[in-house]
């Protein structure tokens, strides 16, 4: 798109709401992303794990903001897409002494889904990352992590300088919902539609948000075609006898 004449692109100029409705836009899409949270929610924990204040704690997007531990790190996936296996390649790379908790019987499951699982468990084991499958890591010590088996809940110690968790994320849809709250304003601020994509409205695989921005722009001068899906399918439902 930056060879398109009719596109201007302004790079690292986030946009507040007073902005937004004050540029004359008539259809804006927030695609404002989303954040990786620091406190273990994911799938083994629904509620934040106890984490020691004296304990170095990382998320990817500390790594790709250039902060990478160093020396003996823990780094635990609860996410089982490719970011794990990405960012444990990367600190072993580096140097550090790395071992990789999953809950799952295999690293980057989901990736099963790709053919590439093998390929990453593989080269992960080649650069000396220590892999420990079907342990949660129940919290966060000053020395270390506790870990437990997923099947016997038995307790198990690992040291550790540094913690990576690698999880689940929060969307950043501040934007969004500061422009729906002054939703009254748009019509005489030239605004025809607002809408929140991609991240920002469900974190999820990158497919999905390129999908989510692909979308807004073919469907931009349509109408809504919904998310109905075109085929008939079985919905269950629990009910009380």
């Amino acid at each position: 798109i930056s060879q398109m004449p009719n596109v201007d692109i302004y790079f690292q100029s986030r946009l507040s709401a007073d902005d937004l409705l004050s540029f004359g836009f008539q259809n804006v899409a927030i695609a404002t992303g989303s954040t990786w949270r620091r406190d273990g929610v994911a799938r083994a924990h629904v509620v934040p794990m106890p984490i020691d204040a004296a304990m170095p704690v990382y998320t990817p997007d500390d790594l790709m903001d250039g902060k990478v531990p160093a020396g003996n790190v823990v780094l635990f996936d609860d996410d089982h897409y490719y970011m794990g296996g990405v960012l444990a390649e990367l600190m072993a790379r580096r140097g550090a002494k790395v071992t990789l908790v999953t809950p799952s019987a295999y690293v980057s499951d989901w990736t099963r889904n790709t053919l590439e699982q093998g390929a990453i468990h593989r080269r992960l084991a080649e650069l000396g990352v220590d892999i420990v499958l079907n342990r949660t890591v129940t919290s966060i010590v000053s020395g270390g992590v506790i870990t437990a088996c997923v099947y016997t809940g038995a307790r198990q110690e690992l040291a550790a300088d540094a913690v990576v968790l690698v999880t689940s994320r929060n969307q950043d849809d501040t934007v969004w919902r500061e422009l729906k709250a002054r939703e009254n304003e748009w019509a005489d601020n030239g605004i025809r539609s607002i809408k929140v994509i991609g991240d920002a409205e469900a974190p999820g695989p990158i497919a999905w948000a390129t999908y989510a921005g692909h979308r807004f722009a073919r469907e931009l001068d349509e109408a809504d075609i919904g998310d109905a899906l075109p085929f008939r399918r079985e919905v269950t439902a629990l009910a009380e006898n």
